[in-house]
């Protein structure tokens, strides 16, 4: 009924061995079925809408793709770079270089955060407070393996302090203005006051300073090539999860107006924390409702302007110092390629406001938000006015999780409890950019880390079928 070999409503199937279900198709979900295949594992995707790659899926508008995130990369996002390598995608690599800027008192500034140099030549830094810099790596050090990518539990006992009091500390007000902070909040659309100082420090160690790179061709090709990699039912919903008392998962199952039931050995809840809890909440103990509960994202809201010309000749993303009631965050400016995401001699704006604008304007109407990002964009760039074919308006009501201060010990005291749930036999997991860290590569370094946990807990897969 479902395309779905497990059980379906009639019991006219039984299950294969080591089945595993994964429920959401955004990266994590589509990195943990990837990943589960791979392993020997029978896996099937369930995604409730009827293309896969969740907040990763591209707009597609009068043959301009529009990437939500803008599809940037850079050498720190390896898990993403290698899955692309993997899944045989070289025509979305190498990355097209991109040019980091700055917004300074109304000018656009090239910068290059590489270097110490290059730090002390970003704008409203001078070269004796850029000189700070250089105690950064003898504390990276001595923080040792607390700062690990693939656990980010181990951070906790460094999650006491924001980032803004942390960078003010160790190196000044310009330092953590003009450097830190735009650093972190590019991807996070984090608040420096609030943010956990664990949060830089991942993005410092990930290599955060890497020059960046767009990929060459839309997401939507690495999203579908995953997709097409392991048996997938887009348009089926899954309602509701639970834990069989003999072992494994039964889980409900609605496609249109049908409904029906399969069992699985596993499942990864590859969903936001919110939708993980209405799904299987009943499974839940107390703590971990309440750790679920307390995850928040940040909405987002972009604009996206299709340019009858390109600004530049190279694409170029500029970042926006925060300051207070100013909209903008980042813009990238994408100048179109023959064969590529924008047509050849045109362009693309993507103006992505910051969280706490879109957090203000998330309902406003689609004119207000054209309005006030371009008008802040026509500060820098006047001829921006009037230079568009269209625009569009995009509203993500949970576009990114936040990492404030707590949120890694929340991590840890999480991860603490499935383990134990996990030694008890509970075979529910859970990947999501909220356990691992803002942006794709995190995302998907969260399903891969599930299906490790499957695969752990179920040992080698047999495909044998039970008759």
């Amino acid at each position: 009924m479902f395309g779905f070999g497990f059980v379906d409503v009639r019991g006219l199937r039984r299950m294969a061995a080591k089945q595993v279900a994964v429920v959401g198709a955004g990266i994590a979900g589509l990195g943990a079925a990837w990943r589960l295949a791979q392993r020997g594992f029978q896996v099937s995707l369930f995604e409730r809408e009827q293309r896969p790659g969740g907040r990763a899926r591209p707009v597609i508008r009068e043959n301009f793709t529009i990437e939500r995130a803008g599809a940037i990369v850079s050498a720190a996002d390896g898990a993403l770079l290698s899955w692309i390598g993997e899944l045989e995608l070289p025509e979305l690599l190498p990355p097209r270089p991109v040019v980091s800027a700055l917004a300074h008192r109304d000018r656009v500034r090239v910068i290059d955060s590489r270097s110490l140099l290059g730090v002390a030549r970003i704008p409203g830094i001078r070269i004796y407070q850029a000189l700070r810099v250089l105690r950064l790596p003898r504390l990276v050090a001595r923080y040792g393996n607390r700062i690990d990518p693939e656990r980010p539990e181990r951070a906790a006992s460094l999650d006491d302090r924001s980032l803004a009091d942390f960078g003010r500390l160790y190196f000044g007000v310009r330092v953590m203005e003009q450097w830190m902070s735009p650093l972190v909040t590019r991807a996070a659309l984090a608040d420096a006051r609030e943010a956990s100082r664990v949060l830089f420090l991942h993005h410092y160690r990930d290599g955060a300073g890497e020059r960046l790179g767009l990929l060459r061709l839309s997401s939507q090709e690495l999203i579908d090539r995953a997709a097409s990699s392991v048996p997938a039912s887009l348009g089926v919903c899954v309602t509701r999860v639970e834990s069989r008392s003999g072992g494994g998962v039964r889980f409900n199952l609605r496609e249109g107006g049908r409904e029906g039931f399969a069992k699985a050995d596993a499942i990864v809840l590859a969903l936001p924390a919110p939708e993980a809890v209405e799904l299987a909440g009943a499974e839940f103990s107390f703590a971990e409702r309440d750790a679920l509960e307390k995850v928040r994202y940040a909405p987002g809201l972009s604009l996206a302007i299709a340019l009858r010309r390109p600004f530049h000749t190279h694409p170029q993303q500029i970042q926006f110092p925060h300051r207070e009631g100013w909209p903008l965050e980042s813009v990238l400016l994408e100048p179109g390629v023959a064969g590529g995401r924008v047509p050849e001699g045109r362009g693309l704006a993507l103006l992505r406001a910051t969280g706490s604008w879109s957090a203000a304007y998330f309902e406003a109407p689609d004119g207000t938000v054209s309005k006030a990002l371009i008008d802040a964009l026509g500060r820098f760039f006047p001829r921006v006015h009037g230079a568009g074919i269209f625009t569009e308006v995009l509203r993500e009501k949970r576009a990114v999780p936040r990492f404030d201060v707590g949120r890694y010990r929340a991590i840890a005291d999480f991860t603490r409890i499935q383990a134990d749930w996990r030694r008890r036999g509970r075979r529910i997991y859970f990947a999501g950019d909220y356990l691992m860290g803002p942006g794709w590569n995190a995302a998907l370094r969260s399903g891969y880390r599930a299906a490790a946990d499957v695969e752990e807990d179920l040992g080698p897969s047999t495909q044998s079928a039970v008759a």
